[in-house]
């Protein structure tokens, strides 16, 4: 009898297809039996990851097709099984997957809608800059300006955003007249009130966010950016009025 650790690694070679029978060997039943054992368990493995992989990317699954899709996910699901257990977290992989499908060469954008896909799945879940806070001199107040513990950034080389509308929306008949090859798109993903919002960004406000979100102060930030194209007004005007930004207007002494 292997020990506990095989045993179960065993198992999971045997739910994954790729090597059934020391799994069988080890089940104190007739081999015939043991095997049908194996199979219920492998079916209801890889039909319950096939499941969440649904879940998180309904939209991809529509413009891929059903049976197209079943396909790609469990092939991805073989190659790259869980690693945590929260099934709701499994998939981050997928894109990336898809990217590679020879298949999907032709049809970057498939791989670009699942990234965003995955951001909005992932966005009432997810906490990822701790309300990160910075100061904004107004008039002669300061501004507490705090960044949604929800929001997360995504670059897409393809015009992924308004693919995802159309079809999110029922309108897939529209996709053939949309400039797909446009781009790239720089989105920010975020989460209100258990809505998801998806707001499209210029680049200098994209990169100034994922600055602040990798922990960069807001002088380093914006610093980063070409000065003799910067209009600070415009980029200060877009990044304060979006949906994930929360302001809280202090006092200050300065016109004492």
């Amino acid at each position: 009898m292997p020990d506990l650790a095989t045993l179960q690694s065993d198992f999971v070679r045997a739910l994954l297809g790729s090597d059934r029978e020391s799994a069988i060997v080890a089940i104190d039943a007739a081999p015939a039996s043991a095997a049908l054992l194996v199979a219920v368990y492998r079916n209801t493995a890889l039909s319950g990851l096939c499941e969440a992989l649904r879940a998180s990317y309904p939209v991809t699954e529509r413009v891929l097709g059903s049976a197209f899709f079943e396909q790609t996910a469990l092939a991805f699901v073989r190659e790259r099984p869980p690693t945590e257990p929260v099934l709701a977290r499994y998939g981050a992989g997928f894109p990336d997957f898809l990217s590679m499908l020879p298949a999907l060469v032709e049809l970057p954008y498939v791989a670009d809608l699942a990234r965003l896909e995955w951001a909005v799945d992932q966005a009432p879940l997810d906490h990822r800059c701790d309300s990160r806070r910075f100061t904004l001199a107004v008039g002669d107040a300061d501004a507490q300006v705090s960044l949604d513990p929800s929001l997360g950034l995504i670059v897409s080389a393809t015009a992924v955003r308004a693919i995802w509308t159309a079809v999110a929306a029922g309108e897939e008949d529209g996709l053939a007249s949309l400039e797909w090859r446009t781009g790239p798109e720089h989105l920010a993903i975020s989460c209100r009130d258990g809505e998801v919002v998806v707001t499209a960004l210029s680049l200098p406000a994209w990169t100034v966010l994922s600055a602040l979100l990798d922990g960069q102060d807001l002088a380093a930030s914006v610093a980063a950016l070409d000065a003799d194209h910067l209009d600070e007004a415009a980029l200060a005007c877009e990044i304060l009025s979006a949906p994930f930004i929360r302001i809280d207007l202090g006092h200050s002494s300065r016109n004492s």
